[in-house]
């Protein structure tokens, strides 16, 4: 921590050492275990945006006064350093606790005066957006399938747009490839249940990325947008939740589903269910079905995943996935009823000091169907393909490691190994250096390195990529 952000913090730990004993006499009320700035707050301290309250660790699992939130709050605005999500879900929380805060002593108004204008001009509806905008450079000339030629690309331009109406109930949209690809309410404690949420419309869903079961890539399934109604019940340790919708699309492609925008028929069914259990702060368990009639075939998958977390900063997941396709047709010649699994070790930086570290080592049988890219930086080596499926048995390594060098300054080096029975190995690695130029403006310089791909192993080419990323 530098030296500025470390008097800003304990400026923040003296406003509320003195501010306190005035709440003695009349403390704030409970906020409720299903108030939504548990999650925000728990997802914060996990980055390490949280500093020692108490003692470095955020404590979800009881009940906490509004007063405690309000503290942990003043010391994510004193250490600053936010960007992207992590800044707007400290923005809603700034908001939704303004007057504990300003009792504190905490100057609310001056931290994001653009935010409470935009609240203020547009009746109550909160916009952010993202711009992600690439310049590609191949070594070989060649036709890329799945992959971004040669040139400037914009990569990515989405809106969002939120409003919080009465009664827990709220309306969020996303603009995303010229259209709005996802549309939905929420109605929190619905039908006056504690813990019980119902989302209906066109919403994304990602159960394999709330297990945290992969880095900074894509899911093996979901991750992605359904069209229907999901119902999630949260009781302390343990959540249920189910999903009934109709054409899931996520993909630039032809047919009935374009860009993420649904067909207006509703051949496609897909259906969900979870259970997870965290059983203590270290270990938690998750059980999950998908279910689907997609193309007029039946195909199932289940998957359990688990994680330990041996200290702070050192957990180890993995899931076992089995898929149940019932048309034989759709198979890889000798595939029956693939399985997949995959093992991994996520150390923090603040374990390491001078970098995280990500290891995973995934095992996929031959016809096994994975909806995502999880591994490659170029969509080259291993096709980000929706229903892309495994021509061989797979054996893959990866590794991440990222080393965060002060407030500015990162860098960034990923490993990829394809180790396939038929086909030979293919690899990729890539390095990056990262600019926070400021909180909502990112640049990175990356290079990758392909040698062997999945349907051809004499395949070798590279890329120079430079991205901006903009967060407002």
């Amino acid at each position: 921590m530098s030296m500025k952000k470390m008097l800003a913090v304990v400026a923040a730990a003296s406003l509320v050492a003195v501010a306190a004993p005035a709440f003695a006499a009349n403390p704030f009320s409970d906020v409720p275990m299903n108030h939504w700035a548990y999650d925000a707050v728990e997802q914060l301290s996990a980055k390490g945006i949280l500093e020692g309250y108490p003692n470095g660790t955020f404590k979800g699992n009881r009940a906490m006064t509004r007063y405690e939130i309000a503290t942990m709050v003043a010391r994510m605005m004193a250490a600053g350093g936010l960007s992207g999500e992590d800044l707007e879900k400290l923005k809603a929380l700034v908001v939704e606790f303004q007057p504990e805060l300003e009792a504190l002593g905490v100057k609310v108004d001056g931290f994001d005066s653009r935010l409470s204008a935009l609240e203020k001009g547009l009746g109550g509806w909160k916009i952010t957006g993202q711009m992600r905008f690439d310049y590609n450079a191949w070594d070989t000339d060649e036709a890329l399938t799945g992959a971004a030629a040669d040139g400037f690309t914009m990569n990515r331009g989405r809106l969002f747009l939120h409003r919080d109406l009465t009664d827990g109930v709220s309306f969020d949209a996303r603009w995303h490839n010229d259209a709005f690809d996802r549309f939905w309410v929420t109605a929190r404690d619905f039908l006056g249940m504690d813990g019980l949420t119902l989302k209906g419309g066109q919403f994304a869903l990602d159960w394999e990325g709330e297990d945290g079961l992969y880095d900074d890539n894509d899911a093996f399934f979901m991750d992605s947008n359904y069209r229907g109604f999901d119902l999630k019940y949260n009781r302390g340790a343990f959540t249920v939740e189910g999903f009934a919708g109709s054409n899931k699309g996520n993909y630039s492609g032809t047919g009935d589903i374009v860009r993420g925008v649904y067909a207006p028929n509703a051949r496609d069914e897909y259906y969900g269910a979870r259970l997870k259990f965290d059983f203590s702060e270290k270990f938690w368990l998750s059980l999950n079905g998908l279910w689907t009639n997609a193309a007029d075939a039946n195909w199932n998958v289940y998957w359990a995943g688990l994680g330990f977390k041996f200290t702070d900063g050192i957990e180890l997941k993995g899931a076992y996935y089995m898929e149940d396709i019932s048309d034989d047709s759709l198979l890889v010649v000798g595939a029956d009823d693939p399985k997949a699994w995959k093992v991994a070790l996520d150390v923090s930086q603040d374990v390491l000091k001078f970098t995280s570290l990500w290891v995973e080592y995934s095992k996929i049988d031959q016809g096994f169907y994975i909806h995502n890219n999880p591994w490659s930086f170029s969509d080259v080596v291993w096709p980000n393909y929706t229903g892309f499926q495994a021509q061989d048995d797979t054996d893959v390594l990866f590794v991440r490691a990222k080393q965060e060098w002060n407030d500015k300054w990162s860098t960034i080096e990923r490993y990829v190994k394809y180790d396939m029975s038929a086909f030979g190995d293919a690899k990729e690695w890539s390095v990056a250096i990262g600019y926070q130029y400021t909180p909502n403006l990112y640049f990175e310089l990356a290079y990758a390195d392909m040698d062997g791909r999945w349907d051809d192993p004499n395949y070798d080419n590279n890329q120079i990529r430079f991205r901006t990323l903009l967060n407002f």
